[in-house]
């Protein structure tokens, strides 16, 4: 069973009880899928996030939301960030953005993990939304509380 680092622990405790109480759920929920499912980690500024924090992911092009003028829901404390774990040989730690993984294996990793938040939403009653679902800006990591 795939079980959260400390680090991702820490990370989780920043945001929303409904998005701890989602992601824990998802995550015994892909240790369950007959497929063995995707493990999945909390990133760097994947919880809660100052202004300027999230005002340096959007001058990297990685966010549309500038933390000023226009807030991101990480800064409320209503989004998380949520990566799916692969390995690849010759990669120390999590393989994910690596060449050696293809786009398809890291699309598909990012879909299964979405099902499962998605699912755990659902059977907790928690809205979500999921980035990965957006037609302007394609943000599969993330997800937030409506």
């Amino acid at each position: 069973m795939y079980q959260f680092s400390q680090v991702s622990n820490d990370r989780i405790a920043t945001v929303h009880k409904d998005l701890q109480s989602v992601v824990r759920l998802a995550l015994r929920i892909s240790s369950r899928r007959h497929d063995g499912g995707v493990d999945f980690s909390i990133p760097a500024y994947g919880g809660l996030r100052t202004a300027e924090e999230q005002n340096e992911l959007f001058k990297k092009g990685v966010s549309k939301a500038d933390g000023y003028e226009k807030p991101s829901y990480h800064q409320t404390g209503k989004a998380l960030d949520v990566i799916p774990y692969l390995t690849a040989e010759g990669i120390k730690g999590n393989a994910i953005y690596s060449n050696k993984i293809s786009k398809q294996k890291r699309e598909l990793a990012f879909h299964i993990v979405a099902a499962c938040m998605l699912e755990a939403a659902n059977r907790l009653g928690v809205k979500m939304e999921w980035g990965g679902n957006w037609q302007s800006f394609n943000d599969a990591p993330h997800y937030q509380v409506k």
